[in-house]
């Protein structure tokens, strides 16, 4: 249940010069610099060279050192540094570090530092379940809202053939239309490689209802094709002309409550700690280099 929590215009300003700058951004007064990122970039890189060192990625490190700076604060201010679980399970994992030679890596010290701001922030997170429980009688309210909201529906199994012309599309439509096989066609037409090695149909199914909210264009196309049907137009998102085929569909089998309330009650956990989060965001000063 990730968010965005750092406005755009923080990381409009980091993309548009400021990484180069000592300070990226501050945080309720706290200085994150481009050390603190350089550090991190390396270490990362360090574990896995195929990963680039790009601006993307130095945009995602700041998002979380800022997200993490103002959980840290708030995990300070309230003394959750000082108990003695964070003690011990700070000593244990330098212990087992020490143990490991994990200690004497070249960039142990940034990767230290990243750990105890995760543990911070893990410590901020058990401290809010602490204060807002989520109760059997929200789990309930939830499984009954999911049950309403699912019953009597269908999920579809997709695939995808994703092409770079409209008319590259048209053909593939025409194909499947003609009963070509979906893994020739793919073949023939697809863009994405990854998708002709791996045969273009994930194993998973998308309930029609999540693709009417979170993708309405795609809804309306597949929504009344039946198995074995194709989009009648390709869907266009940029320079990528996408032709969706429907392989399999069926009605929507609900867990029961016993099989869903350890689910349930996670996910609503977890949305009541993203919600203590971006309220402690929203109210700090956070201010990108000028």
């Amino acid at each position: 249940m990730k968010k965005t929590y750092v406005t755009s215009a923080v990381f409009f300003a980091l993309a548009s010069g400021s990484l180069l700058a000592q300070t990226l951004v501050t945080v309720n007064g706290q200085a994150i610099d481009s050390s603190m990122i350089d550090a991190q970039v390396k270490a990362i890189r360090a574990e896995n060279k195929q990963i680039q060192d790009t601006p993307a990625l130095r945009r995602n490190l700041t998002e979380r050192q800022v997200i993490s700076t103002v959980v840290g604060q708030e995990a300070k201010r309230l003394k959750l540094d000082q108990s003695a679980e964070y003690k011990q399970a700070l000593q244990q994992a330098r212990a087992a570090a020490d143990k490991s030679g994990a200690s004497k890596k070249a960039n142990f010290k940034t990767e230290w530092a990243v750990f105890q701001s995760d543990l911070l922030g893990q410590a901020y997170a058990a401290h809010v379940a602490k204060q807002n429980p989520v109760q059997e009688k929200d789990v309930k309210a939830a499984y009954d809202d999911f049950s309403k909201f699912y019953k009597g529906t269908q999920e579809v199994q997709l695939g995808e053939i994703a092409t770079i012309s409209s008319t590259d599309a048209e053909k593939a439509i025409a194909d499947l239309k003609a009963k070509k096989s979906f893994s020739s066609v793919l073949k023939q037409y697809s863009v994405d490689e990854q998708a002709k090695q791996t045969g273009g149909i994930p194993n998973m199914y998308v309930p029609l209802k999540d693709l009417q909210q979170s993708a309405p264009p795609l809804y309306h196309a597949v929504k009344d094709l039946k198995k074995g049907g194709v989009t009648a137009k390709p869907l266009q998102n940029g320079n990528i002309y996408s032709v969706f085929y429907v392989n399999d569909r069926r009605n929507i089998t609900l867990p029961t409550y016993d099989q869903a309330k350890n689910d349930i009650g996670r996910d609503l956990q977890a949305a009541r700690i993203d919600a203590s989060v971006q309220s402690l965001l929203q109210k700090a000063d956070i201010k990108p280099a000028k």
